[in-house]
């Protein structure tokens, strides 16, 4: 028996990030009008974060029924994307997910409050970036956000990780073996003003701007008035 959403929680979803896709790679709309004077389109899927049932991906058997068709357990996403999700759950983790909704309700919330369009320019160029070259960009975000010092910004490019680049400053190393055409998406990176060439060797190394690094880490987090260490209850 599988534990699915009410109506309502389906609907949530979708508003919650602007009936856009929470994949950041993707971001398209899912809902929109039908040819006919009236009626509508929707392309968009509730999708279960863990599954409704035994044997789905990513099943959590400690989850309840009721949480598992709760609104905490899903995730807004476009047809295509739910499939893709379901399809390699290695690569489409419980983390990854959660972080993907998290991330698409904040880039929401902008919207909201900036009274413009979804995204400023600098924003819109890195999400063109995401859907380009999404596992580099999914593979710096992680080096960003584990990032303690929240000070790093700097990257060397390597063949692979059998090559070392003999520096004692903390870097990020991105490898041309696990990046498919990394000197292209370098270039446009570059030229979309995401990073800085300050190669001063033979190894490529570049500095992230700032707009760019914090784009990558997300929004800052608010504390929660009840812990100034800015832990929630779960």
């Amino acid at each position: 028996m599988r534990d699915e959403f009410t109506v309502g929680i389906k609907e949530e979803l979708a508003k919650r990030v602007g009936f856009l896709c929470s994949n950041p790679g993707c971001r398209q709309p899912t809902s929109g009008p039908q040819s006919a004077l009236s009626g509508t389109v929707n392309i968009g899927v509730a999708a279960h974060i863990t599954a409704a049932s035994l044997g789905g991906p990513r099943y959590d058997a400690s989850l309840s029924s009721n949480e598992r068709g709760s609104f905490g357990n899903g995730i807004w996403l476009c047809q295509t994307c739910a499939k893709l999700v379901d399809s390699d759950q290695s690569r489409y983790t419980v983390e990854k997910l959660r972080e993907w909704k998290s991330d698409a309700e904040a880039a929401a919330a902008r919207a909201l409050e900036q009274r413009r369009s979804p995204v400023t320019e600098s924003e819109g160029v890195f999400i063109e970036a995401e859907r380009l070259m999404p596992d580099l960009i999914a593979e710096m975000r992680t080096d960003i956000r584990g990032d303690k010092t929240r000070l790093i910004r700097e990257f060397v490019l390597l063949p692979n990780r059998n090559v070392s680049f003999g520096h004692t400053k903390p870097r990020f190393e991105y490898f041309e073996s696990e990046h498919t055409n990394l000197l292209l998406q370098m270039d446009w990176l570059e030229e979309m003003g995401a990073v800085i060439d300050i190669t001063p060797k033979d190894s490529p190394v570049y500095r992230m701007t700032p707009k760019f690094s914090d784009w990558l880490r997300g929004p800052t987090q608010p504390l929660n008035p009840a812990d100034p260490k800015g832990e929630t209850a779960s």
